[in-house]
């Protein structure tokens, strides 16, 4: 099914740029300054006066709904400040339009069945563990803002997933037995780690006769509760379940606790003569195996009442052991291996002999084509073991076997949960994309679109979306913590004129120029100095100062002058492309605390945002312009803010809303043929929502349409706290890297990419198409 709910119209005027609008006189007697126009078949229409010089003074109307036929309307004679503009000849333009918004979903990254809905596969992280038990899935992605970080899938219909209680804590470890599950939670805020129980038939509580609840902050009340340690470090780091006993080790404690099940979950011993015990699984034959210390896996035999003595067994040659399942088919231990191994490696049971191993020796270290048979355990990034917030995405596994030897082994780099048969053929996927920030498209070849170190080649043949993706690459193997930022990973990608793609890869407060080659990223010796650059289409770099009242604004230009013998892209003294003097409070320009966008109309004129909200004596005029690089002055300058104490609904008429109590509001303005679109995401909208909206504007600076979802529209009843994070269809959060293409074939068709924080998993696809039904209609007007 697709979406076309979100075209966001108006039938009555609306409040404009400067709140005097043109009255539709179509059915008076004309009036002074009066102009009549006719439109060939219903449309969506705005309206603007220009001078001769193609100058907008001022917008009459935006995203009005027009019928079919002759209408005349007037114009006071002043500009959009409320300003008498001198006497003479203006050009009145309608600008009419049938453009359609169709959300696509969010597709690409995301293997789910569904495409919206609580029964989507979507976090805020990624998958962490998962243990497979009869026919079911048990998983969990551990921190979660306040959602479930506990789910349930059929190993039947494993492309849906369903949340197992509501409004959780952190959630990462998991064993089972016959008929319960058995979790590890984290509440971080009060420092308190717990185990709760569900019952495996219906997700719903078991309590055990030592249970007690515990009211976790911010989250829902736990009546399951065993085994609650406070206090700094307390997180659990591994479960398991063997005959009578539960056993939960916390690493960072030095202790395993062992719980009789049979006696209600009383603590029956305390064992800390294994030094850091982390992930533990029973291998059916009353034996535990853990893996403790830096890479030490051992087999302990389990006595009566549930303790621990010497090692029986010490598994040999392990570099870095993640994980670890037992396969009872076989008799065999399984180890997530990653250093220079990134292999599941197989382990006889009995003797602890090494019996294979499957995956590319290497994985990733060998180059960054994703493959079905290989793995991204873990890399050279901080292996950080007090990351309770947000689960690193590197450095750990999971593993688990069906009842028929057939195993699902987690490739936590590409954050996939992989299925192989019994013989170790590849069978399926599992996959989403957790929380991101960085999206960007290569800007001489739309088919390649990278999230943070990921690259994904597109098919723009492929008519159905869910079809149109591959996972290709992935570039964050050889990343070292200094470059690993969040807002920083591959940044304006464009493929220059050496066949060869680039990118700008943060560095603390510089941007590093990089390449995408066969065996990797190869950080090249050109050093940017500042964070305020963007990569046009034909290799120029283009610099932009902050604006700030008072001063003066430059954009700089560097012309690529070619290649070193390296490879490395070289460029001269930068030249000046367009200045501003004395900046005004009302420019539209790049902020302090702002996300650098520039864009090109007929390559001389300079396309302007301002993203932020009012603050710094800046935000409260206009946040979109255009710029005439010859002249450096503004060929229109609209999207004026709401003010700070506008507490309506979403603007309509492409006002930027300042008010509602908005934190972080914009993100960026895109370019695409004639066509500007700017995004608000705004982060704490209305005092804790979030939006996932977006302006269309016509190159002559009206509005074509605004189109979107909020938070506010949640149909799913927001006031529910239990219902009111299930994801609606076109909603996203902190959507802050969006980014537009024209179809590589048709251009009547566009398509606009943004990031989701969680309520998707995966990257949202609009198709914004009728491009051709724009007409601009001129009128010559005397004032």
């Amino acid at each position: 099914m697709r979406y076309l709910l979100f075209l966001l119209l108006s039938t009555t005027p609306l409040i404009g740029q400067n709140y005097h609008y043109a009255v539709d006189t179509s059915n008076s007697a004309a009036q002074e300054n009066s102009f009549t126009y006719t439109l060939a078949e219903s449309a969506t229409t705005s309206a603007g006066i220009y001078t001769t010089e193609g100058v907008l003074l001022r917008t009459l109307w935006s995203n009005e709904y027009k019928t079919a036929g002759a209408h005349t309307a007037k114009w006071d004679g002043l500009d959009d400040e409320g300003v008498a503009v001198a006497k003479g000849t203006y050009s009145a333009k309608v600008l009419a339009n049938n453009v359609q918004y169709e959300w696509e979903g969010a597709k690409i990254g995301n293997t789910s069945k569904h495409l919206t809905g609580e029964n989507r596969y979507h976090g805020l992280s990624g998958f962490f563990k998962f243990v497979v038990v009869e026919d079911k899935i048990f998983w969990s992605n551990g921190y979660n803002e306040q959602r479930s970080a506990a789910y349930t899938s059929s190993i039947h219909d494993p492309q849906v997933t369903t949340p197992v209680l509501d409004k959780g804590v952190i959630v990462k470890y998991i064993c089972a037995d016959s008929d319960k599950v058995y979790w590890s939670g984290h509440d971080v805020f009060a420092d308190n780690s717990f185990v709760f129980v569900t019952n495996l038939e219906d997700n719903t509580e078991h309590q055990y006769a030592r249970a007690v609840n515990y009211e976790a902050t911010h989250a829902r009340t736990y009546s399951s509760t065993l085994n609650k340690i406070s206090g700094e470090n307390s997180y659990i780091t591994g479960l398991a379940r063997s005959g009578n006993y539960l056993f939960v080790a916390r690493q960072l404690r030095n202790t395993i606790h062992v719980l009789d099940m049979t006696n209600g979950g009383t603590l029956v011993q305390t064992i800390n003569t294994i030094y850091a015990p982390r992930e533990l699984t029973a291998d059916g034959n009353g034996n535990l195996w853990i893996i403790s210390d830096a890479n030490q896996v051992a087999k302990y035999r389990i006595d009566g009442n549930g303790f621990l003595g010497s090692p029986t067994q010490i598994l040999q040659g392990m570099e870095e052991p993640l994980t670890l399942a037992y396969n009872k088919n076989e008799n065999q231990i399984a180890i997530c291996d990653g250093g220079s191994r990134q292999q599941v490696r197989f382990f006889n049971a009995a003797n602890g002999a090494e019996a294979n191993a499957f995956g590319q020796l290497g994985g990733y270290a060998n180059g960054p084509a994703v493959m079905n048979d290989k793995f991204y355990f873990s890399d050279s990034k901080s292996k950080d073991f007090d990351a309770d917030i947000y689960t690193p995405q590197y450095n750990h596994a999971a593993l688990s076997f069906e009842d028929d030897g057939s195993f699902w082994v987690l490739d936590v780099g590409n954050n996939r949960m992989m299925h192989y048969n019994q013989y170790r053929n590849y069978v399926e996927k599992i996959q989403y994309t957790p929380d991101w920030l960085n999206l960007s498209v290569d800007k001489n070849n739309p088919a390649k679109l990278f999230v943070d170190f990921l690259e994904y080649e597109i098919d723009y043949n492929q008519a159905d979306v869910a079809k149109s993706w591959t996972l290709k690459n992935n570039w964050g193997y050889y990343i070292t913590d200094e470059y690993n930022n969040a807002f920083g990973r591959i940044r304006e990608p464009v493929t220059l004129s050496n066949g060869e793609t680039y990118f700008l890869l943060r560095q603390n407060q510089n941007f590093e120029i990089a390449e995408l080659g066969s065996l990797g990223v190869r950080i090249t010796d050109v050093v940017l100095d500042g964070l305020d650059w963007i990569w046009l289409a034909d290799g120029t770099l283009v610099y932009v100062d902050l604006a700030k009242l008072g001063s003066d604004v430059t954009w700089s230009a560097y012309k690529l002058n070619g290649f070193s013998i390296e490879g490395n892209p070289q460029y001269g003294a930068g030249m000046r492309l367009a200045t501003r003097k004395n900046i005004k409070s009302t420019d539209p320009l790049y902020r302090l605390g702002g996300i650098l966008s520039i864009g090109f109309i007929d390559k001389d004129k300079l396309v302007t945002f301002d993203n932020r909200p009012e603050e710094y004596g800046m935000g409260g005029g206009y946040h979109l312009g255009l710029m005439d690089t010859n002249t450096n002055e503004w060929l229109f300058r609209t999207s004026k803010a709401t003010g700070k104490n506008y507490t309506g609904e979403y603007p309509l008429d492409g006002r930027f809303d300042t008010g509602n109590e908005v934190h972080n509001a914009g993100s960026k303005v895109m370019v695409f043929g004639d066509n500007i679109l700017w995004g608000y995401y705004g982060e704490f909208w209305k005092a804790g929502f979030q939006t996932n909206q977006y302006a269309h504007y016509y190159k002559n600076g009206l509005l074509l349409n605004v189109f979107g979802t909020n938070q506010s529209l949640n149909p799913n009843n927001f006031w529910d706290n239990t219902k009111k994070h299930i994801p609606f269809e076109g909603m996203a959060g902190n959507a802050i890297s969006p980014f537009v293409v024209a179809h590589p074939n048709n251009e009547d068709v566009g398509y606009l990419y943004h990031p989701d924080e969680s309520w998707h998993g995966g990257i949202h696809r609009w198709r914004i198409s009728n491009l051709k039904s724009v007409e601009e209609i001129e009128t010559l007007i005397l004032n």
